[in-house]
């Protein structure tokens, strides 16, 4: 192997629990800087030539070679991820590479079993409908929509005017915000996919994402209709809905809800997988559980929005795993 591609060493921790074909740092961070050569466009037919004798020489590595593929994989399409989110559209849904790692027979032949190509959806992708206001990732904005009403938005939240339904009425079209209603002559009505809250005098905190919506009642009251379905929701109650279903009302921790406000994320037994969806809404850049596994453990904790990148030192604390820091701000979790 040439010194260009050994001094392209990846970051990872010690201290993991060994899993089934799993292979010692060293081999692991070898495998990366391999795979990340042939990335780059720069390998020789010398450079494929001394792969394929590294991968033949023992089993670890060629195990820990197609785990490295596997990682890099991950790490390219979060990153296109990121670009789509940037460009304020959907991301595609396939898993894999989006270049052949494929540099002359030589190396075609090194890689025999790993030229992986992304196969992207062909689904047509529509535009998002536009938006009055907006915050970017990590953003969080106060706006007075009209005398008796104020919204605060959340991180990536976008939100439309709807004049046509009354002064101050908008819909959430992705995101979540907190809202203050001080109108008891005029209810306020609040659209989000295809159901509407109403208040006179209430303050809610409301989300909408992934096509379900939640309606959190803080203080006060309000009315959801959804689905031809209605609730009534008193304070400290939340109710949750989709375009299928509107789900029974339930008590809520007033403390957790809407805790962005206060620059805190509360998590109480709930999944990593979970947890990591929501980090990935306020952090730069993307983490990335590339151990399924992972995603199941229960997480209980508070971490600030200021400091969000704590969460990685405490799944490597807690866990035990390995973490990779990759280009663009991209963590893999393994």
């Amino acid at each position: 192997m040439t010194n260009r591609s050994a001094n392209n060493g990846g970051v990872s921790e010690a201290g993991h629990d060994r899993r089934e074909q799993d292979v010692s740092d060293a081999v692991a961070e070898r495998a990366q800087a391999w795979v990340r050569l042939l990335m780059s466009g720069e390998a020789t037919q010398d450079d494929a030539l001394d792969l394929a004798v590294w991968r033949n020489g023992d089993p670890g590595h060629e195990a820990a070679f197609r785990q490295a593929a596997r990682l890099h994989g991950l790490a390219r399409d979060a990153a296109q991820e990121l670009r789509t989110e940037r460009k304020g559209v959907s991301a595609p849904t396939g898993r894999g590479f989006s270049r052949r790692m494929v540099v002359g027979g030589a190396i075609a032949a090194s890689a025999a079993g790993l030229s992986v190509v992304a196969l992207r959806s062909g689904a047509t992708r529509f535009g998002a409908p536009p938006a009055d206001f907006a915050t970017t990732k990590g953003e969080t904005r106060r706006i007075a929509l009209a005398e008796g009403v104020s919204v605060e938005l959340n991180t990536l939240t976008r939100i439309a005017l709807r004049p046509q339904d009354g002064p101050g009425a908008f819909e959430l079209l992705t995101g979540e915000a907190a809202v203050t209603i001080d109108r008891p002559d005029a209810p306020l009505s609040i659209f989000a996919q295809d159901g509407r809250t109403t208040a006179t005098q209430a303050r809610l905190a409301m989300r909408c994402l992934d096509g379900e919506v939640r309606v959190s009642c803080l203080e006060g009251e309000a009315r959801v209709v959804s689905g031809g379905q209605a609730a009534l929701l008193p304070a400290r109650h939340s109710v949750t809905y989709d375009r299928e279903r509107l789900q029974p009302s339930h008590a809520i921790d007033l403390e957790a809800e809407a805790a962005w406000r206060r620059g805190l994320l509360i998590f109480k037994d709930q999944r990593l997988g979970d947890v990591i969806e929501e980090i990935n809404r306020y952090r730069t850049g993307r983490i990335v559980i590339a151990d399924p596994r992972l995603r199941n453990r229960r997480v209980n904790g508070a971490f600030h929005t200021d400091r969000i990148d704590q969460v990685i030192d405490q799944m490597r604390l807690a866990y035990g795993v390995r973490v990779a820091h990759m280009p663009g701000d991209i963590v893999l979790v393994t």
